[in-house]
């Protein structure tokens, strides 16, 4: 849904950026994301549409972008260099995190990067959610990066900390470190505690967690935030900006998490308290400290709501986006491929450059725009 709330403020914001999403999106969750009531142009691809060089080739020929931004790695490396050629389009790759398995960054194709160095080195532009992404693609080679983190939408809940409010844990629990601190939570928290619980789940967790209310994937997880006592976040991998972190400062409530989860934030200290150890085995006394302390608890869900509200609010990080955009001079049609198509072509094949490969979650979109007079991003 982050690239669709992107453009949904780019379009909405004033800012003078005409936008077309092509969205592929495999991820699992509650459903496919909804290509319909978005205020631009949003058309499905099918498995087909992806990963067909002619296909892509004829939709991208229709709208004849200036800007073309890919957010999936393999598919810049697959044909994005060539699709943005054939209009005279830049090419942006939008980085959603650092690729793992991919090894130590490396300049050009074929270096020990793999796929995405490749991406970044292809591209005229990265855009990148965090600093840690940025150094990253710098290492890389990019030529030019900006940041442009994930965004909250703050006006859609009024809530803030509630005491006897339900202990909110968001994630996909089909992956161990979440499940297992899902389990340390179970066995160790006060039973007079309630929990909610939201996300994907193997069937082997709900008997494990009797005292929990599992809910499944919630679409729009601000909506069951309201009169929430703490929101927490397990993650143990450093994944951009985490979604579920944005919703809880959104919605006004404190913030208990890992590390990890809290990879490319501000300010951690002011919203959030840290879990410091294995599978998250403090956070009952974290939540214990929470509840002791009214005071702490209701500033850091307001702290969480100003960063909310202001520098991580989608308006703002809208902006950014736009002035990154403007950034890249396009290229015209008639002009020299990038010199990179041509030195990856001259490059054998490796077992990291994958024909077919699957786009991790949210990460397979192009936007474009008709060529108009003024500022066309997209």
């Amino acid at each position: 849904m982050r690239v669709l709330e992107l453009n949904r403020h780019l379009t909405e914001g004033g800012l003078g950026v005409q936008v077309e999403v092509l969205l592929y999106d495999p991820s699992p969750g509650p459903g496919p994301a909804p290509v319909t009531g978005w205020p631009f142009p949003c058309t499905r691809l099918s498995p087909e549409d992806y990963f067909s060089f002619e296909r892509l080739r004829h939709l991208v020929l229709e709208r004849r972008p200036e800007v073309l931004v890919v957010n999936d790695s393999a598919l810049v490396v697959r044909c994005g260099r060539q699709l943005a050629d054939l209009v005279g389009a830049s090419l942006v790759h939008e980085m959603h995190a650092v690729e793992q398995g991919t090894g130590r960054p490396g300049r050009g194709p074929g270096g020990p990067g793999g796929v995405q160095a490749e991406a970044i080195w292809l591209a005229d532009a990265v855009v990148a959610l965090t600093g840690r992404d940025l150094r990253h693609a710098v290492d890389a080679g990019a030529g030019q990066v900006s940041i442009v983190p994930a965004g909250a939408a703050p006006g859609r809940v009024s809530g803030g900390w509630v005491k006897d409010g339900p202990v909110v844990m968001a994630a996909d629990f089909t992956r161990s470190g979440n499940a297992q601190a899902l389990l340390t939570l179970h066995a160790r928290l006060p039973q007079d505690i309630p929990v909610a619980v939201y996300g994907r789940f193997p069937r082997s967790l709900p008997p494990a967690v009797p005292r929990f209310e599992l809910q499944g994937p919630v679409a729009d997880l601000g909506t069951v935030l309201a009169g929430a006592s703490a929101g927490i976040a397990c993650h143990s991998e450093a994944c951009g900006m985490r979604a579920q972190v944005l919703a809880y400062m959104a919605a006004g409530v404190p913030v208990i998490a890992t590390p990890q989860a809290l990879a490319g934030f501000p300010r951690t200290w002011s919203f959030a308290l840290v879990s410091e150890q294995s599978a998250m085995a403090d956070l009952p006394r974290l939540l214990t400290r929470l509840h002791g302390h009214p005071s702490r608890a209701r500033a850091l869900g307001r702290r969480g709501r100003r960063l909310a509200e202001g520098p991580l609010s989608w308006a703002h990080v809208a902006t950014r986006a736009a002035s990154a955009y403007r950034a890249v001079r396009p290229t015209r049609a008639g002009t020299q491929p990038h010199p990179g198509l041509r030195m990856l072509a001259e490059q054998p094949a490796t077992s990291e450059q994958p024909t077919g490969h699957e786009p991790a979650a949210d990460s397979a979109a192009l936007r474009a725009a008709p060529r108009r007079e003024g500022v066309r991003v997209r």
